[in-house]
């Protein structure tokens, strides 16, 4: 007997933009057991057993379901769902279900590295490209693809990092990522106190002593640039856990800069622009992103794809872009927004972008771990 999935929300979600959530903490909830067959003979989701996606918590969720999902069930017919949870970050609880022929949702939005963890384990279902035909408009390097040409992951928003200064603190809002290292910003700067803040991207690529990438490809090097890092520290007045906390000291005048989701710069800019300034640093915007990815053992593979395919519609990505400040996961030619919204969210492209040597992140972990302890925090 196919085991009961959890009740759906429905489609009924007050209007919520960014604009009014600085402070949104990501949700998380349980996961239930998905992706058992809807209909005993299509295997097409029902309303009794409907597909089911995952996204971040918080706004994402709200922003999602009023301009994805909810437009998507109504257009399509198909029954969809939609839960706040952790799946990305549970991948060996996702294998043991994927073995066992469950799958906790049918899809759900994962970044880079859970991304790359779950495609070498085997954990995602592949489309043959024609189920996903708009995925050929996609920025490349956020298209998953197997070496015989299936993909297993297809972007679904970007999120740039920035520079974000409090003016009631500063003269000049800082412009570049070197600014971090600037004695000028002592004892007033919040950083990150986790080893994948992409401060080790940010540093190779920022200083000429470093040849980006390929200064992270060896142990010597990247305890080189974990040197260089630790030279921030007396600019460092808050090591933060999460963003929000760093943004309650802005607020409370105790911080002057930091690094920040660009979405969520805009929105402090947008929401206080005497206070605060969202600066893309002269270096480029560091990448972030997530890709929509499907466990392998869901039965919904086919209405997956059709969702999947409808998020990369021009309108859609318009949507979600002005009401979440995420970026468009389109090539440029590809997308019909305003040049001031693409600026906005893309900076100067992705092209220019600062994109984190995931892979190292992965094989290094460990090690990473260790010695950003030893070396970079206080």
């Amino acid at each position: 007997m196919c085991p009961s999935k959890r009740v759906k929300t429905g489609s009924s979600v007050t209007k919520k933009t960014r604009r009014g959530y600085l402070t949104a903490v990501v949700g998380a909830t349980g996961v239930g057991l998905a992706g058992c067959l809807g209909d005993d003979e299509t295997g097409e989701p029902t309303d009794g057993n409907p597909l089911s996606v995952e996204f971040f918590g918080g706004i994402f969720k709200e922003v999602l379901d009023e301009h994805l999902v909810e437009p998507f069930e109504e257009e399509t017919g198909i029954p969809i769902e939609s839960e706040a949870g952790t799946t990305q970050s549970e991948l060996t609880r996702l294998n043991q279900a994927v073995e066992a022929g469950e799958a906790p949702v049918d899809l759900f939005v994962a970044q880079p590295r859970a991304r790359i963890r779950g495609h070498q384990m085997g954990l995602w279902h592949t489309f043959e490209p024609d189920m996903v035909p708009s995925h050929t408009d996609v920025i490349p390097e956020l298209v998953g693809e197997t070496d015989d040409g299936q993909v297993y992951a297809v972007g679904a928003f970007g999120v740039y990092e920035s520079l974000v200064s409090n003016m009631d603190m500063l003269d000049e809002p800082m412009d570049s990522w070197q600014d971090l290292w600037d004695d000028q910003y002592e004892d007033q700067i919040a950083v990150s106190d986790s080893f994948n803040s992409h401060l080790l991207d940010v540093a190779a690529h920022t200083f000429d002593e470093f040849d980006g990438q390929e200064s992270l490809e060896t142990e010597e090097g990247i305890i080189e640039v974990l040197e260089r890092i630790q030279e921030i520290r007396p600019q460092v007045t808050l090591w933060f856990d999460g963003e929000a906390e760093a943004q309650e000291r802005m607020d409370t005048n105790d911080v002057a800069g930091a690094k920040f989701f660009n979405d969520v710069g805009i929105v402090m800019e947008e929401e206080d622009p005497d206070k605060y300034v969202n600066v893309v640093p002269e270096e480029g915007m560091v990448e972030n992103h997530a890709t929509w990815v499907v466990p392998a053992s869901s039965q919904f593979g086919d209405a997956a794809a059709e969702f999947i395919e409808y998020s990369l519609r021009t309108d859609v990505q318009e949507r979600i872009t002005e009401n979440l400040y995420t970026a468009p996961v389109l090539t440029e030619d590809a997308l019909e927004i305003s040049d001031e919204l693409y600026a906005a969210v893309h900076g100067p492209g992705p092209d220019e972008a600062i994109r984190p040597n995931y892979d190292m992140y992965i094989e290094r972990e460990e090690f990473l771990d260790n010695q950003w302890r030893e070396i970079v925090l206080p």
